[in-house]
């Protein structure tokens, strides 16, 4: 290995060109001992004596214009090109390398949250039937548990509202960590104390996640007197006012 008192400048300049891929030029000169003037006319010089530069520059192009693609990615983008459709790939890896170039990983979508997935409860019948308006406050009522990932952690939170179909407000809510059936009830057992005295029935629409399946959503509803309406399976648009 050779010692930094003992290199040359174009080896000081070979080494600072590779750096910068992952630091800043005026960082590495405050530790390598070489002025920018010197690695500036050594980057001329490479750029003159290096035959791969034509190449270079299309691959960090496409790695720029296409989402950080990976070897495989840059190699078949520029094997299109047809003054580059001769070139190796592990050339291109190699290049990669040198420029401090690297894909970004495919991250596949995690699972959606199917709250249908629980103990199986006792499934109603749809009572609503995408009829979602009303002239009546508390009449049609609708709630669903949704799922949310918070991006800089990779947590998950969830969210419950129960909302009024009368002007679309959101009666009563919870967020936690956890869609439990504690957390489910949150919202309800608040939604039965804000209940008026009124002379109609009170339907509440949901889909059929256990939650709403459950024997103490259920009881709470039967105690109170409000009526019970689920959507048909996997279909969304039955809930619509709430999904959207």
């Amino acid at each position: 290995m050779i010692s930094l008192d003992s290199a040359t400048n174009r080896q000081l300049a070979e080494v600072t060109c590779r750096l910068e891929a992952q630091f800043k030029l005026i960082d590495i000169l405050s530790v390598l001992p070489i002025v920018e003037s010197t690695v500036h006319y050594w980057k001329r010089k490479f750029k003159n004596d290096d035959p791969d530069e034509p190449l270079r520059v299309a691959i960090k192009t496409i790695w720029k214009a296409d989402k950080h693609y990976g070897v495989r990615r840059v190699y078949l983008k520029l094997r299109k090109q047809s003054e580059f459709a001769k070139v190796n790939h592990k050339k291109i890896q190699r290049l990669m390398h040198e420029m401090g170039l690297q894909g970004v990983g495919y991250n596949k979508p995690s699972r959606k949250y199917d709250s249908s997935k629980g103990p199986e409860g006792k499934r109603v019948k749809n009572k609503i039937h995408r009829r979602f308006k009303t002239d009546r406050p508390f009449q049609k009522l609708s709630s669903d548990v949704t799922e949310f990932k918070v991006p800089a952690t990779g947590e998950k939170v969830y969210l419950e509202p129960i909302l009024d179909m009368y002007n679309n407000e959101i009666l009563t809510h919870a967020i936690g960590t956890s869609p439990n059936l504690a957390f489910t009830l949150q919202p309800l057992n608040q939604l039965v104390e804000l209940l008026p005295t009124r002379s109609y029935r009170t339907t509440i629409h949901t889909d059929q996640g256990w939650q709403y399946r459950h024997k103490s959503w259920r009881n709470i509803l039967k105690q109170n007197r409000i009526i019970q309406s689920m959507s048909r399976r996997a279909t969304a648009l039955d809930n619509a006012v709430m999904e959207s």
